[in-house]
Order: structure tokens, then C-alpha cells, then sequence
């Protein structure tokens, strides 16, 4: 029996790694192609869609069933709770039986032809097709977002953050005035190491 495929309403993206694989903060777990998106709370979309996943719940383990805190692939924004849902939509890479490595969710453009490969940054707007994935464990019960096909219907470049943004160029190891006060020494200051 075929799976029923579900589709998200047009949402933004939070971060995506659906081009390539990650690693998951569980290293002893496979990579997976992962998407965050935001939902508006405000939008009737939106709700109409968490609503219906709340009845697929249901529908998939009864009412009465232990939930798992982790149960289930949506929760309120951690900056903005009362406006945004965030819904994690994730599939784990495998080993095919021919050896080679599972290729992950198609990736399509706003004219629904083959995604160039552009990594896709915050911001962009998608549509993910997914199949739910139920599951059950000793601390209760579940179900998981898996994409199958993603289109991207308003792109934003991906742009690699440089952790030393903010920071100015330095030669050596000098100090600010403020350094100097509270007694930390400049390179060079002195011939003695400071005690620790």
C-alpha cells in the first residue's frame, strides 16, 4: 500500500542542508538532509496544516498513546513563541543493497525544473512534499517529517558566516586601555611570565 504524501504550505526557511547531507548532533546516527521552516502563527494555512498533522497523530497512534516529548517534528519558535512554529522536516542518508548512498529529497525550482545545486540560505521560500514517518519507543510515541521533494519557490542565496565578524585586525598582542587595567600584560610588555 503507498504511502499518502503530505505538502507543507509555503513557508520560510530558518536553514536547510538539503543539497548535501549533515552530520547529526548524534554522531552515531547516519547524516540526513535537514530543513527548519517557519510558520506564521497568524497565517490560517498554517494552522489549518498543524491541525491536520495534530489528526494524523491521532489518526496514526489513538488518543491515548503516550506522546514522547520529542513526538512531535514541530514547536514554537525559541525567539518568537507566540508567532512562529518551527517544523523540522528530516531523512536520514542509507546504504543502498548496491552499495551506493541513498541521493535524498528531489530539489525543484519555482518552474518545477531540476534545482541547480545552490545551497539554500535563510529566507528562501519552499514547499516540501513528505511522507510521516510513525514510530514508537519506551518513552512513548512519535512521528517524523520525511522530505521527498522540496520546491523552492523564492531563493535567497546561502552566505557562509565568518565567526570573526565584529572583530578588528590586531598585530601582535597588543591591549586595549581596559586590557591593561584589570592587569592583563601585552606580549612583550615584560620578560617575566605572568603567574596563572
Amino acid at each position: 500500500m503507498a504511502k499518502d504524501i503530505f505538502r507543507t504550505p509555503l513557508a520560510e526557511v530558518r536553514w536547510a542542508h538539503l543539497i548535501t547531507p549533515r552530520n547529526q548532533l548524534d554522531k552515531s546516527k547516519p547524516k540526513a538532509w535537514t530543513a527548519d521552516l517557519l510558520l506564521p502563527n497568524g497565517d490560517e494555512k498554517a494552522q489549518a496544516f498543524l491541525l491536520a498533522m495534530e489528526d494524523q497523530f491521532i489518526a496514526l497512534h489513538g488518543s491515548r498513546k503516550r506522546r514522547a516529548e520529542k513526538g512531535f517534528p514541530w514547536k514554537a519558535d525559541k525567539e518568537k513563541p507566540s508567532e512562529i512554529t518551527v517544523v523540522r522536516f528530516k531523512v536520514p542518508q542509507f546504504l543502498r543493497r548496491d552499495g551506493s548512498l541513498s541521493e535524498g529529497p528531489r530539489i525543484v525550482d519555482a518552474k518545477k525544473q531540476p534545482w541547480d545545486g545552490a545551497a539554500i540560505g535563510n529566507g528562501s521560500r519552499v514547499v516540501v512534499a513528505f511522507d510521516i514517518d510513525d514510530w514508537d519507543g519506551e518513552n512513548g510515541c512519535g512521528m517524523t517529517f520525511q522530505p521527498r521533494a522540496v520546491q523552492v519557490v523564492e531563493f535567497v542565496p546561502y552566505e557562509q558566516v565568518d565567526p570573526t565578524d565584529g572583530f578588528e585586525e590586531v598585530d601582535g598582542y597588543t591591549t586595549t586601555a581596559a586590557a591593561a587595567a584589570s592587569g592583563w600584560a601585552a606580549a612583550g610588555d615584560d620578560d617575566e611570565e605572568a603567574p596563572f
